[in-house]
């Protein structure tokens, strides 16, 4: 038992001691595409072209009825939202997506830093973080979007202030 013991402290040491991998751009690089990879897996260009598909949806319906002299039906608008989703796909593929993000990722994260990122992505924890990303973002999107139209007349209130003392001749226009 003392052998075992006396093996793990020094597992550990050795462990907590090993130098960190050097930073070499090519390292960062191959951390960078692992996460990216491990991301893609969990669903996080799924997510990306979900929320990609939505903006331009958001973006579009305005037009849409206006071309077709009628506001689209929600069914319409799911069936225009495919389309857009799958016309991303076609340029926004895993690999074009896994390489775009590698290359944040490397810009901004030491190859230590990767590595932990991609081991807690491994991980049952890290796991489930990844799968429930989507749903988590939505959450939060919604919670953000309560909090400001409960804020919304303070916010409105805060920015005519700054605005106005930024430029005192909205402040005349008002007047007037």
């Amino acid at each position: 038992m003392l052998v075992l013991t006396t093996v793990l402290v020094a597992a550990l040491a050795a462990a907590c001691s090993a130098p960190a991998p050097p930073d070499t751009p090519e390292l960062r690089q191959e951390k960078a595409l692992e996460v990216a990879r491990l991301e893609i897996e969990k669903g996080g260009l799924d997510e990306a072209l979900d929320s990609g598909a939505d903006f331009a949806l958001a973006a579009s319906l305005d037009a849409l009825a206006t071309q077709l002299g009628r506001e689209p039906s929600e069914a319409e608008a799911d069936r225009v939202r495919a389309i857009l989703r799958s016309a991303l796909a076609e340029i926004l593929t895993a690999e074009t997506w896994q390489q775009a993000s590698a290359a944040v990722y490397a810009r901004h994260l030491t190859p230590a830093e990767l590595e932990d990122i991609a081991a807690f992505y491994r991980s049952p924890t890290g796991t489930t973080l990844l799968g429930l990303q989507s749903r988590l973002s939505a959450d939060l999107g919604d919670a953000a979007e309560e909090i400001l139209g409960e804020g919304q007349n303070e916010f409105a209130r805060l920015v005519d202030e700054a605005l106005a003392g930024e430029f005192p001749e909205l402040s005349a226009e008002a007047e007037e």
